[in-house]
């Protein structure tokens, strides 16, 4: 005879009836309303994994050597792989080049959001040798997310005593590459901050929350859209309560016009320059403004979103400012503004529309505006009409 349960089983049974009916339903809204974010919305992903980020001394951080994994910004998916010395490759084997180029640069020099092919390192490498009578060419490309001009002079540092290159390519970065400050060293910075998931030690909410909530909202912020587009939407409400320019570009600020800051990146950048010729290496400085600063669709929703006013910002004060400290020095740079901007006149989508950095379409622009200048400098030092908007001396040291 089969024994029926007792109340507080019954009890028990329907308090998990009533959970289940409450839970499901709103489980499945979730993730329905994660798959139509996913189509109609994408948000960008947040990028932190430990095994592609390491501490390292001097410079703070870098990749991980020999990674192959795959990476999502939120734009597509991405095989993401590296040599022994942590430099981002591509899947094609290494060749035996006859011309070397090492690239300093942050997150656009790492390009992330596309396949290293599609990247400006990996472009070059492909189209350069039929320009330079059939010599292979290697890009050892030392861009990572969140460098600065001081890490790219410790980095020319570093592999100019190590081996010889042909030439020194710099992505500089207008939207975050002016310096308040320079530094020599770097302390050891985890670039990538997880929280493990463990029981809390104590029945106190700041031990629920490093045991519980901060390991689960590392994990959405990596994996769910619906939940990186609910965290956008509370920051934006939090702007519009007075906080809007602590998430302004301090580079369009006109407010920061007359700080040394420009002066501070300029005399970087001649050192950078200053190492490359003590070591007979030409060096190009390419400057890369923001979408912002090319779509003008992009910035009136930006000042609308952000409630900023208008008067307060100048989108060419970081290209006009960084030019007339540079004037006296007579750097070779390319100034990428207005080429960009006649591009997306065009009708080119030259940033994602999910991640803000260059679309694979954008890096094909850009590799094809640099390219007379590198090839004309590793053929021997001449420049070619071709690249009217580069600027400085483009003969050898």
């Amino acid at each position: 005879m089969k024994k029926e349960p007792t109340a507080p089983v019954r009890r028990l049974r329907a308090i998990a009836a009533n959970i289940a009916l409450v839970v499901v339903p709103i489980a499945l809204t979730l993730g329905l309303c994660e798959v139509a974010v996913r189509f109609v919305a994408p948000q960008q992903l947040v990028v932190a994994r430990r095994d592609v980020w390491r501490p390292v001394e001097t410079f703070g951080w870098m990749h991980q050597p020999n990674v192959h994994t795959t990476l999502n910004t939120g734009e597509r998916s991405v095989d993401f792989l590296t040599d022994d010395q942590g430099f981002r490759i591509g899947r094609r084997p290494p060749v035996q080049p006859k011309k070397k180029i090492l690239l300093l640069g942050d997150s656009f020099a790492a390009a992330m959001q596309v396949p290293y092919e599609q990247s400006i390192a990996g472009l070059l490498e492909a189209r350069l040798p039929a320009q330079l009578s059939g010599d292979a060419v290697v890009v050892r490309n030392t861009g990572v997310n969140g460098y600065s001009p001081s890490h790219y002079l410790l980095w020319e540092r570093r592999e100019l005593s190590r081996e010889h290159y042909d030439l020194v390519l710099v992505m500089m970065y207008l939207g975050n590459d002016i310096l308040d400050t320079r530094t020599d060293r770097y302390e050891l910075f985890q670039q990538t901050t997880l929280h493990d998931f463990r029981w809390p030690r104590s029945a106190t909410w700041s031990e629920v929350v490093k045991g519980v909530l901060y390991p689960i909202n590392d994990y959405l912020k990596q994996h769910s859209h619906l939940f990186v587009l609910a965290k956008n939407q509370s920051r934006t409400l939090s702007m519009r309560f007075g906080l809007t320019y602590l998430y302004v570009p301090e580079e369009i600020l006109k407010a920061n016009a007359d700080k040394p800051r420009w002066q501070i990146t300029a005399d970087v950048m001649r050192d950078i320059d200053a190492l490359g010729r003590s070591h007979g290496v030409p060096v190009v400085f390419v400057l890369i403004p923001g979408n912002y600063e090319v779509e003008p669709d992009v910035f009136r929703q930006y000042l609308k979103g952000f409630d900023i006013d208008s008067t307060s910002v100048d989108l060419e004060q970081p290209n006009r400012l960084l030019a007339s400290r540079l004037a006296p020095l007579s750097l070779r740079t390319i100034d990428l503004l207005q080429p960009l901007r006649a591009q997306a006149a065009g009708g080119k989508r030259l940033y994602g529309r999910v991640d803000v950095h260059f679309s694979p379409e954008g890096n094909d622009a850009v590799t094809r505006m640099i390219e007379p200048t590198v090839v004309g400098l590793l053929q021997g030092g001449s420049c070619t009409p071709a690249c009217p908007h580069a600027r400085g001396s483009c003969d050898t040291p």
